[in-house]
């Protein structure tokens, strides 16, 4: 980024906004990127997720607050912007950040409405955003593209191009021509102009061991933004986190559990918004979560308490297209191993559709852990459930058959997200559903009958589909801690990578997953270090991107057949080879593609199916089942 000398300005504001004394400004920052991963409540209560990627094609962060003059002239201004923009509906999101980290949430709620601010404030309590975009001034406006790049920072327009002089009207709306820049694909002509205003200052920031930390200030904000999603009322945590007294009688086992990243439930290694939806805190909240734990757990004074988050009622995106029920309760037994369970959902649909994404919703939470959305068209589903008297089947694992195809599926925390730019997984109008839910006893008998909530593509471009490399070629020793198994496919022809499905069973320790390009070059697709068959997951590229014809997708898998392993089913070790049942173990990983030529999706489709049939094959002759 151009490097830029600011002017020394004429004065600082008193109340009234006029120059008093000369002051030199702070130099611009050299931020070329957005690196952070964070999740941040606005002033409203609702969680939004910010990663260096996004779907938008342009984000807008405007550093504000209510006390600055010029900041606050400007609100009307951005108001004007959010509307025209779409209100975040469309391809800019516009987010506001306070950048006053005294002032509490009602603080700030208090001058949203009283200056009808009608886009979201973000609270930057901790400045995280602050200190990843590192503005200079109140205001300041951050314009990111799609991957996270800085394309644009500094001022809104050129009505204050010096601190207590303005002009009537702006002669320039500098803000405006870079969005629209960035939406044409142009490179922003100056991709800087001072802001003027007033200083983005900071109070000092103890570390959390000297902090006087309270739960209403320091703690309440972080288990907003990422833990009460899953744990309030009727969700599927096993208790909730949103009273003082909720995370107080718990709060060594919640710095225990996030110091051990086993919450909140994200197992992949990338941690920089590769994948959308990521559950990660950073290492300052980590840290503030378990010196709280520390200390007497002071609850704060109630003016600090941000709002409680705000989830959807209802359906996330509205009224569904299609609304598909189990079509009779199961009971789920008080204790007793996790189950498996697949349940046959026959549909009728006129014709084929595109599923641009779906929204699941347990039945009870409670005992609901995750839930694949299979699709069937050989009937094989069908034929299976008709021979248990219990609604459903039981299997580990798969569900029992080749599938058709997925429509997706759901795990705790997950929100439904629109596939891009048209795309969408078809659903055969002759096929059945297999909804295959994982229970997890709860320690009380309940029944349980889920449903799902399918949205089609409204102007459907091309269909998203799978690819995947498998090995049936597993034989690991009793006692090996350390047994390393690989798989590659080679890619047909050019795909659009849009997300990936690492599947192992319980010795899985660590997967990793390459792209090795013609060009010699690789590029890392995902990293499991820690698998958790537990906690498995669809990890949806938050920027899809392109992998030429010939590229070699390369999987590398560890196991523990050791009795260290804590998930080993057999006790003592035995060999283990591979198989569906429990105490065998699976390489899979699955990955949703596209292609831009739609009459090659069954080519692609079929040389997958065609090179696991090899594999399946081969394996057979060796005398596996």
């Amino acid at each position: 980024m151009k490097s830029y000398i600011p002017l020394l300005v004429v004065g600082l504001f008193v109340l009234t906004g006029q120059p008093v004394a000369q002051a030199e400004e702070a130099p611009a920052q050299q931020v070329s990127a957005f690196t952070a991963n964070l999740t941040r409540q606005d002033h409203t209560g609702a969680v939004h997720e910010l990663a260096p990627n996004s779907r938008k094609e342009v984000r807008v962060f405007v550093f504000m607050t209510g006390e600055c003059p010029v900041s606050k002239s400007y609100f009307p201004v951005l108001n004007d912007l959010y509307a025209k923009w779409g209100k975040n509906k469309e391809a800019v999101q516009l987010l506001g950040i306070w950048a006053d980290v005294t002032q509490s949430p009602q603080q700030v709620a208090k001058y949203a409405q009283e200056y009808e601010i009608a886009f979201p404030i973000l609270l930057d309590r901790d400045a995280s955003l602050g200190k990843a975009l590192q503005p200079t001034n109140i205001p300041e406006v951050f314009v990111l593209n799609h991957e996270g790049l800085v394309a644009y920072h500094g001022r809104i327009d050129d009505r204050y191009l010096q601190l207590g002089r303005s002009k009537p009207e702006p002669t320039e709306n500098t803000l405006e021509l870079a969005v629209a820049s960035v939406i044409s694909a142009s490179i922003v002509a100056i991709p800087y102009q001072q802001p003027i205003g007033c200083y983005y200052e900071l109070p000092p920031t103890p570390s959390p061991s000297e902090a006087k930390l309270t739960f209403n200030r320091d703690i309440s904000p972080i288990l907003n933004a990422n833990c009460v999603v899953c744990h309030r009322a009727g969700e599927v945590g096993p208790f909730p986190l949103t009273t003082y007294m909720d995370a107080a009688k718990r709060a060594r086992q919640i710095g225990r559990v996030v110091d051990l990243k086993l919450m909140p439930p994200w197992k992949a290694a990338q941690t920089h918004g590769e994948f959308e939806g990521q559950r990660t805190l950073t290492d300052r909240e980590i840290e503030t979560l378990k010196a709280w734990a520390k200390t007497e757990r002071a609850e704060g004074d109630p003016a600090d308490l941000p709002p409680k988050p705000t989830f959807a009622s209802d359906w996330h995106l509205g009224p569904p297209d299609l609304i598909l029920e189990m079509e009779a309760d199961f009971e789920v037994p008080a204790g007793g191993p996790d189950i498996f369970q697949n349940f046959v959902v026959p549909y009728d649909i006129p014709e084929d559709k595109l599923v641009a994404t779906v929204e699941f919703k347990p039945g009870d939470a409670s005992v609901v852990h995750h839930s694949i959305l299979y699709l069937d068209s050989s009937g094989r589903a069908r034929q299976r459930d008709a021979k248990t008297p219990e609604p459903g089947y039981s299997t580990f694992g798969g569900p029992g058959f080749v599938p058709s195809g997925s429509i997706g599926g759901w795990s705790p925390g997950k929100t439904p997200r629109p596939l891009p730019d048209g795309l969408g997984r078809k659903m055969g109008k002759n096929d059945d559903l297999v909804m295959q839910i994982h229970y997890h006893p709860s320690g009380k008998a309940t029944k349980d009958r889920s449903k799902v909530g399918i949205y089609f593509v409204d102007k459907p471009k091309n269909e998203a589909f799978a690819v995947w490399t498998s090995s049936f070629e597993l034989d690991i020793p009793p006692g090996e801690s350390n047994y390393v198994a690989k798989a590659t496919y080679k890619l047909p022809t050019q795909l659009t990578m849009l997300s990936c499905i690492p599947h192992m069973h319980l010795l899985g320790q660590e997967m990793t997953v390459t792209a090795k390009l013609p060009d010699g070059s690789t590029k890392q697709l995902i990293h499991v270090p820690q698998w958790d068959f537990n906690w498995q997951d669809e990890y949806m590229y938050s920027d899809p991107f392109t992998l030429p014809a010939g590229t070699v997708l390369n999987v590398v898998a560890r196991y523990d057949n050791s009795s260290e392993n804590p998930s080993n089913p057999s006790f003592p070790p035995e060999r283990v080879t591979f198989g569906e049942q429990t105490t065998d173990e699976m390489l899979y990983c699955f990955f949703l593609v596209a292609v831009d030529d739609p009459k090659l999706v069954p080519v692609v489709a079929g040389d997958a199916l065609t090179h696991e049939a090899i594999r399946r094959a081969a394996f057979r002759l060796k005398g596996g089942r």
